[in-house]
């Protein structure tokens, strides 16, 4: 994956914004509804860093890497929390019959999993790296 468009933040819930336009400006050649999926991913990635890695609102760094193609977009996500693998003991959620009654929260690796052909985690130079594979979706 090159690092084209690669981008830091700091993890604080006021950086979305920042985070949200890093993402539309980088997938501005998909289709809406497929920079607005990644857009989800990204998301619940940052608010998971924010408040399970550093346990609330730091300083501290995320790092964002897009790469969008006519296939749909590589997203690479860094951070330098300790160590967590959310893959290693996914299950699927219980969903109810009204989406009304869905749970907050809890559902950000089910997400993935749904809109993700590519997911893979690794502990690299004390950082947790996802590397995840959002493909473009039929118009």
């Amino acid at each position: 994956m090159d690092n084209s468009g690669t981008a830091q933040f700091e993890a604080r819930r006021t950086a979305f914004d920042a985070v949200r336009a890093f993402v539309e400006n980088a997938c501005a050649t998909l289709a809406p509804a497929n920079v607005e999926r990644v857009v989800l991913i990204v998301e619940e990635l940052f608010c998971n860093t924010i408040e399970h890695g550093y346990g609330d609102d730091s300083g501290r760094p995320v790092w964002l890497t897009l790469v969008p193609s006519e296939r749909g977009c590589a997203v690479r996500y860094r951070d330098a929390a300790p160590a967590h693998d959310p893959f290693a003991h996914a299950t699927s959620p219980e969903l109810p019959a009204n989406p009304d009654m869905l749970p907050i929260g809890g559902l950000g690796v089910y997400l993935i999993g749904q809109f993700c052909t590519v997911k893979h985690y690794e502990r690299h130079a004390d950082h947790n790296v996802i590397e995840l594979f959002v493909p473009a979706a039929a118009p």
